[in-house]
């Protein structure tokens, strides 16, 4: 009988869901127990893909079942992760802390509020793979969706000084859709050009919107670090990442990309990006109007 190739990642996973549960988790060390755990999924799934069974297989039950797994386990290790988050920000507002202790406050929000948006990539990435992404169709107009994406942003863009601009005109196609999934999908790619800037600070991202043919075009165009014909491919594809030191220095999952990507197509819509080393990056969303 052939091993299980994905047993390492259910141990993993089980000692971190047992370290919730007991109140153990050190917020420091979630982020390189993430990692490895989808280091172990991927693993995992190379194993299987290698894997020769005469035995019948039930695909449709196994991906059903991981997909319970996954879901199951980021919803354990959020109520734990949202009080380390509430009591590090609680502690942060009083008075009389050191300078060390302030230090250590922080490391602890900032891995907090990063395993928040992990979790969350992985419960979407895992419902886009699996077709139980819910959403919330209905008539809606892309200048809203714009503001929620300007509301959620601005802080990021006002913390790394660089300019976050928004042209909207008038007349914009209205959209049949769940606006708050396009702002997710838009905060994505609006965060990564705010991001991976060469710059610490200055730069800038705009986010642009025309009328073509019907049709709704989002235009997000950044001045960062560009990519290459060989990164412009891989765009979307899981877990990637590129190797500039400027984007390892962040310690991103590769998740956020392929979301962005999963979402628009789950609104119908396209999308397509063009970039050069050095000259920033523009990323065209393509959405179908009311008819």
């Amino acid at each position: 009988m052939t091993a299980d190739p994905f047993v390492p990642v259910e141990k993993l996973l089980e000692e971190l869901l047992a370290a919730a549960r007991s109140g153990a988790l050190v917020p420091v060390r979630l982020p390189g127990q993430i990692e490895a755990i989808q280091a172990a999924l991927q693993q995992g799934k190379d194993e299987a893909a290698k894997q020769v069974t005469a035995e019948p297989f039930d695909k449709e039950a196994w991906f059903k079942d991981q997909a319970y797994f996954i879901g199951h386990a980021v919803h354990e290790l959020r109520t734990p992760m949202t009080s380390i988050r509430g009591y590090a920000d609680m502690m942060n507002s009083m008075g009389s802390l050191t300078d060390m202790q302030k230090q250590f406050l922080d490391i602890i929000r900032t891995n907090s509020r990063r395993m928040e948006t992990l979790m969350q990539d992985v419960a979407d990435m895992n419902k886009l793979r699996h077709g139980t992404l819910k959403t919330a169709f209905k008539m809606d107009m892309f200048k809203n969706i714009a503001m929620m994406t300007e509301k959620a942003m601005a802080p990021l863009a006002g913390q790394l000084e660089r300019a976050l601009k928004f042209d909207i005109p008038q007349g914009l196609p209205i959209l049949n859709t769940d606006g708050e999934m396009i702002a997710k999908a838009l905060n994505k790619l609006v965060e990564n050009g705010l991001r991976y800037q060469a710059q610490e600070t200055g730069g800038e991202v705009s986010v642009a919107a025309r009328s073509e043919g019907g049709k709704l075009v989002v235009t997000v165009t950044d001045t960062g670090i560009g990519m290459t014909p060989e990164e412009l491919a891989q765009l979307g594809t899981i877990y990637f990442r590129s190797d500039s030191e400027i984007v390892r220095n962040f310690k991103g999952s590769g998740l956020g990309i392929p979301v962005a990507y999963g979402i628009i197509k789950l609104m119908g819509g396209e999308v397509k990006a063009e970039s050069e080393p050095g000259k920033g990056s523009q990323f065209f969303i393509t959405l179908p109007g009311m008819s």
